[in-house]
């Protein structure tokens, strides 16, 4: 569990610590809105995971709002980055992902 869950935290911390907007900032009143984009919502383990990030956004409300989407196939790569791409466009704080598919989000060094 440890293992699976390191890389969905690690790019939690990197998405959220980075600021690579230089316009205006936001208010300091405006909660942080962080998307969790996971793969299949009809896989159980992803359901609960879901479910148990909707339930620690309502007790943090105060803190942050929490917006959760999935795709319906694990292996369905360009509907997870469509995903991702309306988390940008909305200009959420931060991306937490599950990728669909590892290796399709992976880009070896040069």
């Amino acid at each position: 569990m440890f293992i699976r869950t390191l890389p969905l935290v690690l790019i939690f911390l990197l998405t959220a610590c980075s600021n690579t907007d230089q316009s205006t900032p936001k208010e300091s009143t405006d909660k942080p809105r962080v998307a969790l984009v996971m793969k299949s919502l009809a896989n159980e383990f992803f359901k609960t995971m879901e479910d148990s990030a909707q339930v620690y956004a309502s007790e943090n409300s105060d803190n942050f709002s929490l917006i959760t989407n999935g795709i319906k196939n694990e292996e369905d790569v360009s509907g997870q980055i469509t995903l991702v791409e309306q988390m940008i466009a909305q200009e959420v704080d931060a991306i937490v992902i599950a990728p669909a598919f590892l290796r399709a989000s992976y880009f070896p060094p040069r």
